[in-house]
């Protein structure tokens, strides 16, 4: 009998004993708690991201980390779902321009606090704007993108035309100018028949490449230059001023005159085709790797009133319906510290980030030479791609749908309106 009573003292003492650990560890902040992340299938993402929660829990060793990667293509059907449902991933990873539409459907969690005003301004110009709505930041801006136009340098050379410098960009008609001299010279001299301009996708689509044409012919601040509406819901102002049509018209003379491919060349720019190719960073790696016989160089977006490059990336954001809001937070201000990003990079390889101090405390991290000339690039003529709640229909009517349309010799101003008219219908609805 005493020897079962001696049991049971000794049971609850170790009982009241781990009761009183928990509500200190609780008290202290270090309650267990679990973290689902959501990843694109993204090349590093994945890698990168899990290298941060690695580094993440030998902090917080009270803190378990589930990651779920999603294949690229069916990240955001996928995110639809899930936010449907009570069982939410607690962070997802996403692209910037699509914050505000998550955001326009309370998907997400407001983490204001999470970047005080006195700090961001260590992030690249439009960051912070790119991943806000209606006055409150809803993701941490992480990687970032830029681009830039790529120059066959055989082809300048035989033309004796000399690129534009980083620091002062070509406008538009002295590309065209000097590019047409490039295209003779390569015919005269090689006999080859190359073009002006080539893009990743020919012809030319997307956002992200084609509308800073469009903008760059608007003074920063002007209805042009915006491109949209500060509510993101109408284009009518905006999209069709004199100005944007004018930029629309040049936009298509690269096809009317016959500096531009209407249909796709496989590799035009690496093998050869093309005197100029707007690309990204990892174009410079892939054309180092898979055309290391080709002599090119990189030098600014050329403009017309205006020089600027499309920003926007990679994000860390909080599921407004998670149950671990105090540990997201904790986890995601990790992530965008340098702790954080250089775990990132260790892993997944150097890329542009948003923030722009990081660079300047860990030099080691942007030896790439490429990184370097588009970490300028971003730094310099870095701007948010036109902020809307409606980004996906966006994308779709006016940077894919449209310029499509314009290439294939659409009439310019029927177009145009046309397409406005079309969103902010759709986008109305919503």
């Amino acid at each position: 009998m005493k020897k079962t009573t001696l049991i049971l003292l000794l049971v609850l003492c170790l009982s009241l004993t781990v009761l009183s650990a928990a509500g200190q560890a609780e008290s202290q902040g270090t309650k267990p708690s679990e973290l689902k992340l959501l990843v694109p299938q993204s090349p590093g993402v994945v890698d990168g991201v899990q290298a941060v929660a690695d580094a993440y829990k030998r902090l917080h060793p009270e803190v378990t980390i589930t990651i779920r990667s999603v294949p690229f293509n069916r990240y955001k059907e996928q995110l639809q779902i899930m936010w449907a449902s009570n069982d939410v991933d607690d962070i997802i990873t996403t692209g910037s321009p699509d914050i505000s539409n998550y955001a326009y459907y309370g998907a997400l969690l407001p983490i204001d606090d999470l970047i005080p005003v006195s700090e961001r301004s260590q992030f690249i110009n439009g960051a912070i704007e790119a991943v806000s709505y209606k006055g409150s930041i809803y993701a941490y801006p992480f990687r970032e993108a830029a681009s830039a136009l790529f120059y066959n340098k055989t082809y300048f050379d035989l033309a004796g035309i000399e690129a534009a410098p980083l620091d002062k960009p070509w406008t538009w008609s002295q590309w065209e100018q000097n590019v047409t001299k490039v295209m003779q010279a390569a015919k005269q001299k090689t006999g080859k028949t190359v073009w002006g301009i080539t893009f990743l996708a020919n012809p030319g689509r997307g956002d992200f490449w084609l509308t800073p044409i469009i903008r760059s012919n608007g003074e920063k601040g002007s209805a042009t230059y915006k491109a949209i509406s500060d509510d993101g819901m109408t284009l009518t102002g905006y999209a069709d001023t004199p100005q944007a049509l004018e930029a629309y018209r040049f936009y298509q003379s690269l096809y009317t005159k016959k500096l531009a491919p209407t249909a796709e060349v496989p590799d035009a720019f690496g093998t050869g085709q093309s005197a100029t190719f707007l690309g990204f960073l990892s174009s410079a790696h892939d054309l180092k790797k898979n055309f290391p016989d080709l002599a090119w160089g990189i030098m600014p977006l050329p403009y017309f009133k205006t020089p600027l490059t499309h920003t926007g990336g990679f994000t860390y954001a909080i599921s407004a319906k998670t149950k671990n809001a105090a540990a997201a937070k904790d986890f995601v201000k990790f992530a965008g510290s340098d702790e954080g990003i250089k775990a990132y990079f260790d892993v997944s390889g150097s890329d542009l980030l948003s923030r722009t101090d990081f660079a300047k405390r860990y030099p080691q991290y942007f030896e790439d030479p490429y990184q370097k000339i588009f970490s300028y690039i971003l730094q310099t003529y870095g701007e948010a791609r036109p902020t809307t709640p409606a980004y996906v229909l966006y994308n779709s009517i006016m940077g894919f749908n449209l310029f499509l349309d314009l290439a294939s010799g659409s009439d310019v101003n029927q177009t145009v309106q046309t397409k406005i008219k079309e969103f902010e219908t759709q986008a109305r609805s919503m």
